[in-house]
């Protein structure tokens, strides 16, 4: 039986935190032959009975510790899987997993584990923006290239643990990955995009360049024959390259690259070493809005053609691929005004680039929780771009205080803002919209702030957006 560097079979496992993944985790570890196995988390029973519903099958039973993370629950344990959402950051600052690491304990997390089980080549993504569209975008091409089998998941909510078993080496893993899952990660994949590192999660890091070392995380431990594909239009990203041992190719919408994947004469074009450069398509054959997209078009294209896919192939997936939900996306077009769900914009940066997209005067629902980021560049677009905008959650006086600041450092020609709104939810700024918005203007949620203040997710609060849209009168 070949060893691996986490045995599972005869261990007590713990897992820190009940989530999907931990789940996942849980049922590859009784497959394994884990001798036991414990979940701690710091819900109630109760929250918790959909997830042990989800592992009550499994040969080795679960033992549930609700209500914490106590450190007794691991301080017998031989692995203990730590999710990527407690304690995030390069530290695991729980009480006793130190002392654990030093008795012996491995301590892991699901993408650790995936990294070293995959017999399959891994594709791995990452950014502070950019990185669903662009993991959806490289499945797709692949998929539809055909000749191999393909996975999807990581970040997106599917754990591909469990299918470990059925991969094989000709087979191919697409994995988005977050920052909080790459900060403790001591692997990294075949094929590694970085789509670009902006300021965020400042309240996790304490500094931008700690959040930008653990994005570095994806090249960090490539070896020779390993490819990191990094953004040349954005510093942190290309200056990656210093930390990786791996072929350095890149992309660009702004430049010609060397060797990689940029635009010329409105067109998408690779440029592979040892081949000659190829057209892929034109950029205005994308129904994919804004510059951002055609920078994840372009790593998207860039890495599924180093992993086989052909140039016509990446072309029809271009002209078909609609976009992902939560990411610019096109509701309805009601009494002339359209309305775009962007829920996914937790940060100033990503918000402001989906308020670049659009020539046509914005009405803007803004607000939720920030997360110590800075706000005067997108406040500054907002005097300058938005005409109506309504702001609602936790750091409402903070984004009013922003705006207000804008306002005053611009001169008064060229500020387009004529109202800001308080709201208490995000149907009162639908409600509030629908009856400010004139024909011709765009409705855009792209709030430039984290959603937990209000909502479960993201994904909840541009669903009630959505409801909220549709239920709107013709």
């Amino acid at each position: 039986m070949t060893a691996h560097a986490t045995e599972l079979r005869g261990k007590q496992i713990t897992l820190v935190g009940f989530g999907v993944e931990s789940a996942a985790l849980a049922r590859f570890a009784a497959n394994e032959g884990a001798a036991s196995i414990t979940v701690t988390d710091t819900r109630s029973e109760e929250q918790l009975t959909g997830m042990l519903a989800s592992v009550a099958d499994l040969s080795v039973p679960v033992r549930l510790v609700a209500g914490g993370n106590p450190p007794e629950a691991w301080a017998d344990a031989d692995v203990i899987f730590v999710s990527p959402g407690i304690s995030p950051g390069f530290e695991i600052k729980l009480p006793g997993i130190a002392e654990a690491a030093e008795r012996g304990a491995i301590i892991s997390n699901h993408t650790q584990l995936l990294f070293e089980r995959s017999p399959a080549p891994i594709i791995g993504i990452t950014g502070s923006a950019g990185k669903t569209t662009t993991t959806t975008l490289v499945g797709e091409m692949l998929q539809a290239q055909g000749g191999r089998r393909v996975l999807v998941g990581g970040n997106l909510g599917v754990p591909l643990i469990n299918e470990i078993g059925s991969l094989t080496p000709q087979d191919v893993v697409v994995l988005e990955i977050s920052e909080v899952q790459l900060a403790r990660l001591h692997s990294s994949p075949h094929i590694g995009v970085i789509t670009n590192v902006t300021p965020d999660h400042l309240d996790r890091y304490g500094t931008f360049e700690r959040y930008v070392e653990a994005k570095r995380q994806m090249v960090r431990f490539m070896q020779p024959d390993d490819y990191a594909l990094l953004n040349l239009d954005n510093a942190p990203s290309r200056d990656a390259a210093q930390v990786t041992k791996a072929h350095v190719l890149h992309f660009s919408r702004l430049q010609q690259v060397e060797a990689g994947a940029d635009v010329r004469d409105g067109a998408f074009w690779l440029r592979l070493p040892g081949h000659a450069p190829a057209r892929i398509c034109g950029i205005d054959e994308t129904p994919l809005l804004g510059a951002h997209n055609v920078e994840n078009i372009l790593a998207a294209s860039l890495a599924a053609s180093l992993a086989g896919a052909q140039p016509e192939t990446l072309a029809q997936i271009i002209r078909e691929f609609q976009g992902v939900r939560n990411r610019l996306e096109f509701v309805r077009e009601r009494r002339g005004v359209r309305y775009y769900n962007d829920s996914i914009a937790t940060s100033p940066s990503r918000a402001l680039a989906g308020l670049r997209t659009f020539d046509a005067p914005i009405l803007l629902i803004a607000g939720g929780k920030n997360k110590q980021l800075p706000w005067e560049e997108f406040a500054a677009q907002i005097v300058r771009r938005v005409r109506v905008m309504t702001v609602m959650g936790v750091s409402t006086p903070f984004i009013l205080e922003a705006i207000e600041a804008a306002r005053a450092a611009t001169p008064p020609q060229e500020v387009r803002l004529e109202e800001v709104v308080q709201v208490p939810s995000v149907e009162a700024a639908v409600e509030v919209m629908a009856q400010a918005a004139r024909p011709g203007e765009v409705v855009l949620l792209s709030p430039g702030c984290a959603s937990h203040d209000m909502f479960v997710n993201f994904e909840e609060r541009g669903k009630r957006f959505i409801d909220a849209v549709m239920a709107l009168g013709e």
